[in-house]
Formats: structure tokens, C-alpha cells, sequence
């Protein structure tokens, strides 16, 4: 069973990290590179090089020793120089100049990491995404879209001409499955789709298209967006529909809905009724990130274990 998974960072790694468990599926995800924020913007604009921090985030995920050489790849110097850098941003980094190909370094990465599965950025040329709001006004790079809240984004699209990394379009080509998600509905998931040939390459195939939906809203990207409203972008941009749509109705508690709500972030109000592609299931957990915050996260192995039960 060939699954090809479709996204950016914390999103699709949670999801990688609970379907590495299973087996007699050829696992790929293939990931967005219009990342600019913190280490990856930095090294990006320092060495020209593709932004590694998402696709660091995935090889980690992906890792069989996640306890070692996954936190080896994922430690953050904290002051001094290299502050605010992480081990594997910059291990990625070195192998993109000594190889010449981010590709190549990343398949070097993987054979260190032992990754169950195959890690493939959507493409070797260097872009950044724009997006223009309903009141005319613009963002250049998503640094600027993340800073930019309580607006709708009118349209979304690269500053030049990008070709899909032939190594993506195969997977896509060969796919079973194509999961897009969950993450940031513009800057981790329809990104990946303004590469010229990521849509012909999906329409190719024959595969079944699954969407997972964001738990919350985000205020940058999303705000106030119900899951007609993410569904009908995906499929806009995507100029297909979507055949399974994966949404989670759990319980979160009071304190944190509040921080969220707070930050012009509310839960995904499911408005959609009698179609046949929804499935329902409490997917929802509540983790305690880096920052010491509790965040509201996917169940790795819930939501990993509920993608094999569709497509099996």
C-alpha cells in the first residue's frame, strides 16, 4: 500500500510518528519549503538553502531511535552564538552544501536516522509564498502571513515558477493514498500545491485523497474558519474533490479554550452534514509543548491507527 502524506511541520509529523508502527505500507511525505521562521529563515537566507527545520521535524518522527539520534537532530542551542538553532537544521544544512542537493542530504540524514519511511521536500528551488487578503493589502513570505492575524486571505501564490522534485511527483504518481494534513491550511499543505505539477501528478494517479482537519482555527491563516470553509479551499486549490474528510469532535477543557480564544483561535466548528466522506472520532489530546505551554494536539497512534482502518 503506497500512503504519501502531504504537508509541513508539527501537523504531519504527529501523524508520521503513529503510522512508522505499521506495517506493509510504503510510507512517504512529502514536505512544503516555503518555511521562514526562526533557525530555517535564518540559514536560508545565510546559505541559500532550502529551509530544514519542517523536514527536520518529519526525519525525527520518522526516526526508529527518536530517544538518541531523534533528540540528538531535534536539540535547540538555547544561548551563545548558534542560539536558537537546532542540531539537525544545521546537520541538514552542511549535507545540502557538501552534497549539492537538499534531496541528497536529506536521504543521508535518513540513512543516520534510520527513518521508516521516505522524506522528499515538494521541491529543490527556493520560493516563498504570497498571499493577498480581501482588502487588497499583501504578505511576502510566510514570516509575514504568520504576523498578519484576524484577516481572510483572499488568495494565496509563489513569488516565481517552482518544479515539482521528480522524486515527489513518482510518489504521487505511484500513491494509493495521498494525505493532506493536518496543518496550516496555506503555508504547510495548499503551498505544495502551487508547484507546477503537484496537481497534474495527483490527477495522474489514481489514488483516494483524505484530508485531515486542523483541530483549531488559527488566526494568521484560518480565522474563523468552520470545516466547510477548509475543505472548500483544499478543493479549490486543489481543483479536485476530496474523498474522505477526517474530522475530530472531543471535549477540551475550559483553560485552554480560553488561552486559545485569546490568541483569535476557536475549535473547527464542524457545518457539514449528510455527506458520506466525513468521518467523526475524538482524535484530540492535550500535550505540554517545548515552551511549557499545554497545547491541543492529534493523537499520533488514534489518528495514525484510524487512516488504517480506512484504507485497509
Amino acid at each position: 500500500m503506497n500512503l504519501t502524506v502531504v504537508g509541513g511541520g508539527t501537523g504531519v509529523s504527529t501523524l508520521l510518528r503513529g503510522l512508522k508502527y505499521f506495517n506493509n505500507i510504503d510510507l512517504k511525505a512529502i514536505i512544503a519549503v516555503t518555511d521562514e521562521g526562526g533557525s530555517s529563515g535564518v540559514l536560508r537566507k545565510e546559505y541559500n538553502v532550502l529551509p530544514p527545520g519542517d523536514v527536520r521535524n518529519n526525519l525525527v518522527a520518522l526516526a526508529k531511535d527518536e530517544e538518541i539520534l531523534g533528540q540528538l537532530f531535534s536539540y535547540r542551542f538555547k544561548d551563545g552564538f548558534l542560539a536558537g538553532h537546532s542540531v539537525g537544521n544545521i546537520i541538514l544544512t552542511a549535507l545540502t552544501k557538501i552534497l549539492g542537493s537538499f534531496t541528497k542530504a536529506i536521504e543521508y540524514a535518513s540513512e543516520v536516522l534510520a527513518i521508516n519511511g521516505k522524506v522528499i521536500p515538494i521541491s529543490e528551488d527556493l520560493i516563498r509564498l504570497v498571499a493577498e487578503y480581501e482588502d487588497g493589502t499583501k504578505a511576502f513570505g510566510e514570516s509575514e502571513i504568520m504576523k498578519i492575524t484576524k484577516k481572510r486571505i483572499k488568495k494565496v501564490y509563489l513569488n516565481r515558477d517552482a518544479k515539482i522534485n521528480l522524486d515527489a511527483q513518482k510518489a504521487l504518481v505511484n500513491s494509493d493514498y495521498i494525505i493532506l494534513g493536518p496543518g496550516s491550511i496555506y503555508t504547510s499543505i495548499i503551498t505544495n500545491f502551487l508547484v507546477d505539477g503537484f496537481k497534474e501528478a495527483v490527477n495522474y494517479s489514481n489514488a483516494k485523497i483524505i484530508y485531515i482537519s486542523n483541530l483549531m482555527t488559527q488566526a494568521s491563516e484560518s480565522y474563523n474558519f468552520t470545516l466547510f470553509d477548509h475543505v472548500s479551499v483544499i478543493e479549490r486549490y486543489l481543483e479536485r474533490k476530496v474523498d474522505m474528510i477526517i474530522a475530530s469532535r472531543s471535549n477540551i477543557p475550559e483553560y485552554i479554550l480560553e488561552r486559545y480564544e485569546n490568541e483569535g483561535s476557536i475549535p473547527v466548528k464542524v457545518d457539514i452534514e449528510n455527506d458520506e466522506r466525513l468521518i467523526f472520532e475524538d482524535l484530540l489530546e492535550v500535550k505540554v509543548d517545548s515552551d511549557g505551554k499545554e497545547k491541543i494536539r492529534h493523537n499520533s497512534m488514534k489518528l495514525a491507527s484510524l487512516i488504517i482502518k480506512l484504507i485497509r
